[in-house]
């Protein structure tokens, strides 16, 4: 972001912070905070092979607190009776696609939010996820022991951390996190932060009151065909719909100072830039015979800058199942946990290849992910699937936890360090052996991370590409 000079922070003879950086606010600096509680000025519940949609329209006041919260719930239909969301993406599974726009330009646009939210969650402490995303977005995806009979320090396996007991080889989840169709009115409503539908905001804030454009917030939905709820193993049904009485958009405005700060601010600062993250999603088909004999994919992205690029495989195991959409297939191992045939990855661009040598073990892929993103708190079995019989036999909502975790958080990271891409992009190289039945991989999603800039001049944004 471009620095204010000292006379555009001196402004009658005292400082101003710049208020559009958090991290340059003074704690101690006074605030006002003003909530709003808005419903969607444009809502659409979506079919089964439809989107569901919806728009929030802020109002042009003070600034937009970047963990503003927007509340979501849905009401299953009167067979799901013990429905629950993925327990790496929570209440975010509903989400498809997240874009946030300043008049007829758009500032962050997401496809495939739920899956890039998944991939991010990835990067959530197994505490944390316990003891408070659990209750806040419903995201659970944390590990305990299952200690063998009469002891406290020898365990056999792990599992997921539900909070509640093993009830004859069955784990469930606490009735309150349920969505049960018999019990509509009583599902629980979650939230998701702004910052994290839109990357724009992890650093910086908006100056609603600086700008004299529309600002909207756009939310497109799964379609009710299974993907918005996961089901308990016994359920019959697997509908879920937007209750959209829950739906509303808590936008925290904030007042800097106690007389004329924020106006001498804005008159100090008629025109300034800052750069920000937003992510292309490059999606494509693919199986396990295409990448036994190496997928070769051109991501684009020329003449941009691209920090890093994410990777999931997806297999489309539909809501009987613990994850459901929300996952990623590693390649196959064989019943000592060794991985099968070969596994390689790379991606060129700039007429160079990114590794030397292609990545040809999940143990340097892993360590590739966390240079790029950071240590996901996934354990080698749920990562990789090798390693044999730690994941407990025991069941979690009717659901083998083996069955459904074992190799299914194979996520592939790698930051770029060659500068700016070039006129030919990026091409993605992949082999491996995956499975040719059950669980077979079906489509194979690519986040490119690049940087943007904003700019905004008397009260109106341009938004370009750095």
């Amino acid at each position: 972001m471009d620095t204010m000079s000292d006379a555009q922070q001196q402004s009658g003879g005292d400082s101003i912070p710049n208020f559009l950086m958090l991290d340059q606010i003074p704690a101690n600096y006074l605030q006002q905070v003003e909530t709003d509680l808005l419903e969607p000025v444009v809502f659409n519940q979506g079919t089964a092979t439809t989107d569901g949609f919806c728009r929030f329209t802020l109002q042009n006041k003070g600034f937009l607190h970047s963990h503003s919260k927007i509340f979501l719930s849905v009401t299953p239909q009167a067979a799901l009776a013990n429905g629950f969301f993925s327990p790496n993406v929570g209440i975010g599974q509903l989400i498809k696609k997240a874009v946030l726009k300043i008049g007829n330009k758009t500032l962050n646009e997401i496809d495939g939010w739920n899956h890039l939210y998944a991939i991010k969650t990835s990067q959530i402490s197994n505490e944390n996820n316990t003891e408070r995303e659990k209750f806040t977005t419903g995201r659970w995806l944390s590990h305990e022991f299952e200690y063998a009979d009469e002891s406290s320090v020898l365990a056999e396996a792990y599992g997921l951390e539900t909070g509640q007991e093993v009830d004859v080889d069955d784990v469930r989840l606490p009735k309150w996190y349920l969505s049960q169709g018999g019990h509509p009115t009583e599902v629980p409503t979650f939230m998701i932060d702004l910052s994290d539908l839109f990357p724009f905001l992890k650093v910086n804030q908006l100056p609603l009151y600086m700008i004299k454009e529309p600002i909207n917030i756009e939310l497109h939905f799964e379609p009710d065909d299974g993907k918005r709820i996961q089901k308990t193993a016994s359920d019959g049904g697997s509908s879920a719909t937007i209750n959209q009485t829950d739906l509303k958009f808590c936008a925290d405005y904030v007042f800097y100072g106690a007389s004329d700060e924020m106006t001498r601010y804005a008159a100090a600062n008629q025109d300034m830039s800052f750069s920000f993250v937003d992510y292309r999603l490059v999606e494509n088909t693919t199986s396990h015979t295409a990448l036994g004999s190496t997928v070769i994919r051109n991501l684009g992205m020329a003449n941009r800058v691209v920090p890093r690029i994410l990777t999931a495989l997806q297999s489309d195991q539909g809501n009987n199942t613990i994850l459901g959409r929300m996952n990623s297939m590693a390649p196959m191992t064989n019943a000592s946990g060794v991985q099968e045939d070969t596994f390689r990855y790379n991606v060129r661009y700039n007429d160079r290849f990114e590794y030397t040598s292609d990545v040809d073990s999940l143990a340097r892929m892993f360590a590739q992910l966390t240079q790029a993103e950071g240590v996901p708190f996934v354990t080698r079995a749920e990562y990789s699937g090798q390693s044999i019989d730690a994941i407990t036999s025991t069941e979690l909502q009717g659901h083998s936890q083996a069955g459904n975790l074992e190799g299914q958080l194979f996520y592939l990271g790698t930051r770029l360090t060659n500068g700016r891409v070039g006129q030919r992009g990026i091409e993605l190289f992949l082999t491996g052996s995956f499975p040719s039945s059950g669980r077979v991989i079906d489509l194979m999603r690519t986040y490119c991370e690049y940087v943007r800039v904003a700019r905004l001049t008397n009260g109106y944004v341009d938004v370009y590409n750095a």
